[in-house]
């Protein structure tokens, strides 16, 4: 197997101590989408594009345990939550 080398995406990888003002796209993948479900992620981050089985939305770092919180708070399950890139 070829020999890839991280170190420069790894300079680019957020902390869960980054309290900064950066945005991130963040998938959030649910069991079913509900305007309840979306009504919560709502209040956290902002919904860019629904999918059948979650939201992509621009949040800050700090969000997304608030998110995940928000949801399993209502008994919401959460399959997965991912950070994909940081926009700003």
């Amino acid at each position: 197997m070829k020999h890839i080398e991280y170190d420069s995406l790894e300079q680019k990888l957020a902390s869960p101590l980054d309290y900064s003002e950066g945005i991130y796209l963040v998938y959030i993948e649910v069991a079913k989408t509900t305007s309840i479900i979306k009504e919560i992620v709502s209040k956290h981050a902002k919904i860019t594009t629904q999918l059948e089985f979650g939201y992509l939305c621009e949040a800050h770092m700090q969000a997304v345990p608030e998110i995940a919180r928000s949801l399993s708070l209502e008994n919401h399950a959460i399959y997965q939550i991912i950070r994909l890139v940081k926009l700003s």
